[in-house]
This record gives C-alpha cells, sequence and structure tokens, in this order.
C-alpha cells in the first residue's frame, strides 16, 4: 500500500494515469473544479494569449509544457488542457511502466469497430489496477509539479524496464500511432554486463567504448546486437576490453549501404576531434582514441 503524502503544499488533483498522459495527443484535460480552485483564469489571461508555457516539474526534472484555453464542439464551456512535453511522457512511460504497457494493449486491439471507453474498461477489468499521479499548481511560479503517488510493481521489473527503452517497443508504438517509419531510436551509453538485455536491437550503428585505455570504436550491424558484440573474436584486436556501448537503432528500410555510410560518417566526425588511425588530422579534444582502422 501506497502511504498518504505528508509533504503536499498546493492543492492536488490526483489524476488517474491514462491515454490523456501516454497517448499520442499529449493532453490532459483540467478539470473544472481544480481550474476554479487554482484560479488559473486569474494567473493566464487567456483573452490576451492563447496559450503560456509553463514549467512542469517530475522528480526534481523541470520539463517545458503550456496551458491553454479553448472551445470545443460538443461542449457548453471552454476547457482547459495541459500540454505533455516529449520527454516528459517519455519519463512518465518508464515511471508508470504497467499502465504504459496496458495502453498499448488497447492500440493493439482498438480496431474502431467497439467504442474506445468500452474497450479500455474491458481492459482495465482484465488487468484490474490503478496508477496515479499527483498534480499541483503554484501559483507565485506558475508551475506545476508532477508526484508519482502509486504505481504498479511489475512481476519483472528489470524485464519491463529494458522492454519500455528497447528500440523495438518504441518502433511498435511508431506503428500504432502512424509515425514516420524513418525514424533512428537513439539509446543511452549503457554498461557492458547490459548487453544481454537488450530486446529487438537489429539493423543499428553502435560504438563501443573502453574507458579504462580510452578508446573508441564506430560499428554497425544488421544482424542482432547481442550476437554480434559477443563475437570476441572481432573485437581481440580491436578494443577487447570495451566497458559501454551504445546505440542507433535504424529504420528497417535503411540497408546495409545506408548503414556503412552512417558508420562511415560516425568514423570521420570522431576522427576530427580525436586521436585516430585513419590519417585524419585532428584537434584533439580529449585523450581518447578511435581504433577504427578504415
Amino acid at each position: 500500500m501506497s502511504r498518504e503524502r505528508t509533504d503536499i503544499k498546493q492543492i492536488m488533483w490526483r489524476k488517474k494515469v491514462d491515454n490523456s498522459l501516454l497517448g499520442q495527443r499529449k493532453e490532459t484535460t483540467i478539470p473544472i473544479p481544480y481550474v476554479d480552485k487554482w484560479e488559473l483564469d486569474k494567473h493566464f489571461d487567456f483573452l490576451k494569449e492563447k496559450r503560456y508555457d509553463i514549467p512542469i516539474e517530475f522528480q526534481k526534472i523541470t520539463y517545458e509544457g503550456y496551458i491553454r484555453k479553448s472551445k470545443i464542439a460538443n461542449r457548453k464551456n471552454p476547457v482547459h488542457k495541459l500540454f505533455i512535453p516529449n520527454d516528459l511522457q517519455n519519463h512518465l512511460k518508464k515511471v508508470f511502466l504497467m499502465s504504459h504497457i496496458r495502453y498499448l494493449e488497447f492500440l493493439i486491439r482498438n480496431n474502431k469497430k467497439t467504442k474506445q471507453s468500452k474497450l479500455m474498461k474491458k481492459i482495465e477489468s482484465e488487468t484490474p489496477f490503478w496508477e496515479f499521479v499527483d498534480i499541483e499548481f503554484f501559483p507565485l511560479d506558475k508551475k506545476f509539479l508532477f508526484v508519482a503517488h502509486f504505481t504498479q510493481e511489475p512481476s519483472f521489473p528489470e524485464l519491463f524496464k529494458n522492454m519500455v527503452e528497447s528500440p523495438k517497443l518504441k518502433q511498435i508504438e511508431d506503428s500504432l500511432f502512424g509515425r514516420s517509419d524513418h525514424k533512428i531510436h537513439k539509446q543511452s551509453w549503457k554498461n557492458r554486463s547490459e548487453l544481454n538485455t537488450e530486446l529487438g536491437a537489429n539493423n543499428v550503428v553502435y560504438t563501443l567504448l573502453d574507458t579504462k585505455n580510452k578508446l573508441i570504436y564506430v560499428g554497425q550491424t544488421q544482424q542482432d546486437l547481442i550476437v554480434r558484440l559477443n563475437d570476441k573474436e572481432f573485437y581481440k584486436q580491436i578494443i577487447p576490453y570495451w566497458t559501454h556501448y551504445r546505440y542507433d537503432a535504424l529504420p528497417q528500410s535503411v540497408d546495409r549501404k545506408g548503414r556503412e555510410a552512417i558508420e562511415k560518417m560516425l568514423i570521420n566526425s570522431y576522427a576530427t576531434i580525436l586521436k585516430n588511425n585513419i590519417n585524419v588530422n585532428t584537434l584533439k579534444i580529449s585523450e581518447y582514441k578511435l581504433v577504427n582502422r578504415i
């Protein structure tokens, strides 16, 4: 059970985490009682400006969102909407893992034959849990604060964490949302020990780092990244003791020639600023050395 908070400083809206926060539109309608309690029309002159940029703080990170007031068809009164920036939404997806996965289940099963609200209720009855985010408005700073009040612990938390961060799941999201199939999914640096947790990492351009010997290597592969990077024979003469890796997952439309072109571009870019073996004039801005040979 989640204990009730003791650090609430302003009037708080306890909001259920749903598709208004996790979905493609990235907006949530503020209920009228909270519009009134927060005195939003007093603090924002919506007759003068249609929207106002506002900071949204979540887990000590501040994001730039915005608030606006607009009229909607079939509604007597205008509504106030809070817009969620992409980076905040990605953060919310990681914290509220189970709600995010359940929403993807909804998107997969949404065939437009069943009313969306009815379908979501059915899915929620099949997986009965709810997660909540507390939202406070600070009038002096004109800032919103998000606090994760209750989260549902996944049965396999590390697996779910890797699923949410994996390029394969991001590609599924792009497909469900009808986004461009030319998108490159970027990954952060990870320790070598995390390699075997990667899911669906193929058709990638990757970078290896040896933090002890100050070495860096750039490569590309169509095959699964786990298989590629576990090939010790391939790296033993180049960068055998690499400690970290990162990669960019390319669209499936990018073939071998495309990967090689991107790899060559990255190698030459690194060579202009690092010591290298390919006879490229460099500024040598770091102690690291690029170990690619061609």
